[in-house]
């Protein structure tokens, strides 16, 4: 197939290796919101806008759901509507040795703007806690039972060290008080200012070091519990609770966060197929399919109808698409005009590529069978019925002809026979080679023995030129995802 007269001029750049994020517009801060996250950050607004006693919110999310996105822009909008509202990454301060040092620098620098006197007393009473180094939380009690220390290893105090001792706690304890009632002076100018509580937002926790994430907790929870602000932590909870489990160990730490929050907030999964229009936009898949020979957009168009598909089966995060989209538009570009790959295989070894480097690799190298790669799939939602690899309604769909390209990719003729003896009920040579629901296919039963002869044909007519395929495009994605991660520096 020749290319149309000026087809390489008319081309488009390829996408950059690295986006950066985007500076948020502060006069439309959702202005670029495809997920309509804003309708999510609305009612969050009507849950902290009346609060006037002490209040703290969790918004969950896994890795990747677009949390930071929703809080950033949140934070904006509430500055919009004249809140005094706060965004403070913690895992960029997970160096320091007290959140408290953080959590107070973070909010003088922002309240210090308009409420400079406030912002200084403030500072001015937390000096002497900072000062102390004490760990506040173990000081007035955690909840966390203390392990006995053994009678022999308790160390002897004589009555001027204990005297010495006691008179600390009580100075550290005063200064905590002061703390407080500064803060709850702040809060209370802030609320007569702007007739809104203080928000302060708290993102990336499950980041950080563990330790550096319960003690933050533990300062917002004894320190921070003043009416008239309002804390909204953004995290991953199952994350979070893996790091107070290594530090605590045998804690039910589930119980343990719910004494933190006052409202656990979930984030709802996003919509991939509007994500991924987002995405098809951003990275210039639409301007190559316009920019396309028409006898090639179908190409092109079922590459990203297939992605699309692989997303919602095995259920990605927003980051993992944005890394597949981006790839696959640079592999895309990099392509001949004559696509050498069919657009099954291309959408699957790209998110395969994302998600699971280790069975891709195997299964490019010949030592993972598609049948790992088919059993992989579909691990990824066994709890949605709607996933499931086939459906009355739909005999031999868009999961069936998955794995036949699949099935092809690896070794189409050694399949293919394997079918054949199944259904001549004869002994299989390769079961490896097949999944163990394919494998339990009855060819006496009607509706399994149709499903076992389109497979065949669909791998046959998949088969040809197999191994090119699949070297191909595992060479133009390698590739890729080399400059991407150089670009990165992962």
């Amino acid at each position: 197939m020749t290319q149309p007269p000026g087809f390489e001029e008319a081309r488009p750049q390829p996408p950059p290796l690295k986006v950066l994020e985007p500076d948020i517009d502060s006069a439309n801060p959702w202005a670029d919101d495809a997920l309509e996250r804003k309708e999510i950050a609305n009612r969050l607004t009507s849950i902290v806008r009346e609060q006037e006693v002490p209040f703290v919110i969790s918004v969950d999310g896994r890795w990747g759901t677009g949390k930071t996105f929703l809080l950033k822009r949140w934070q904006q909008d509430l500055e919009k509507q004249k809140f005094q509202a706060i965004y403070y990454n913690a895992w960029e301060d997970d160096f320091a040795d007290d959140p408290l040092l953080a959590i107070i620098a973070q909010l003088s620098e922002h309240i210090g703007v308009g409420f400079k006197e406030r912002a200084g007393k403030l500072a001015e009473a937390a000096g002497p806690l900072l000062s102390y180094g004490v760990p506040l939380a173990v000081l007035l009690g955690t909840g966390i039972p203390v392990p006995p220390i053994p009678i022999g290893k308790i160390p002897t105090i004589g009555k001027r060290s204990s005297t010495k001792k006691l008179n600390a706690y009580r100075k550290k304890r005063a200064a905590k008080d002061e703390l407080k009632t500064r803060l709850r002076e702040l809060a209370l100018e802030v609320r007569d200012e702007t007739s809104q509580p203080l928000v302060y937002i708290i993102d990336e926790l499950d980041r950080c070091r563990p330790t550096f994430a319960i003690e933050l907790l533990e300062r917002v929870k004894h320190i921070f519990d003043v009416p008239n602000i309002v804390f909204v932590f953004g995290i991953n909870r199952s994350e979070l609770m893996k790091s107070l489990e290594s530090v605590y160990g045998g804690i039910e730490s589930g119980d343990y966060l719910r004494k933190f929050f006052d409202m656990e907030f979930v984030l709802p999964n996003p919509d991939p197929d509007l994500f991924c229009e987002y995405l098809f936009g951003r990275y210039g898949l639409d301007t190559l399919l316009a920019r396309t020979a028409e006898s090639h957009q179908y190409d092109i168009r079922e590459i990203k109808r297939m992605l699309l598909f692989v997303f919602d089966t095995m259920e990605m995060s927003l980051r993992d698409m944005d890394y597949c989209v981006r790839l696959l538009s640079l592999a895309l570009h990099d392509l001949e005009f004559r696509l050498p790959v069919p657009p099954e295989l291309i959408a699957i070894l790209v998110a395969l590529k994302v998600t699971n480097q280790e069975l891709y690799r195997g299964f490019v190298n010949g030592t993972a069978r598609g049948a790992d790669v088919i059993g992989y799939i579909s691990t990824r939602r066994l709890d949605d019925a709607s996933s499931a690899p086939y459906r009355p309604d739909q005999p031999f769909g868009d999961i069936d002809r998955m794995e036949a390209m699949i099935y092809a990719a690896d070794s189409y003729g050694t399949v293919s026979n394997q079918i054949s003896a199944i259904l001549g009920n004869y002994e299989l040579e390769n079961p490896q080679y097949l999944t163990e629901y394919h494998l339990n296919l009855d060819p006496e039963n009607k509706g399994d023995k149709s499903k076992l002869l389109s497979l065949k044909s669909w791998v046959d007519g998949y088969g040809r030129d197999q191994h090119v395929y699949l070297e191909e495009a595992a060479r133009k994605i390698d590739v890729c995802f080399t400059l991407y991660y150089r670009s990165i520096g992962r």
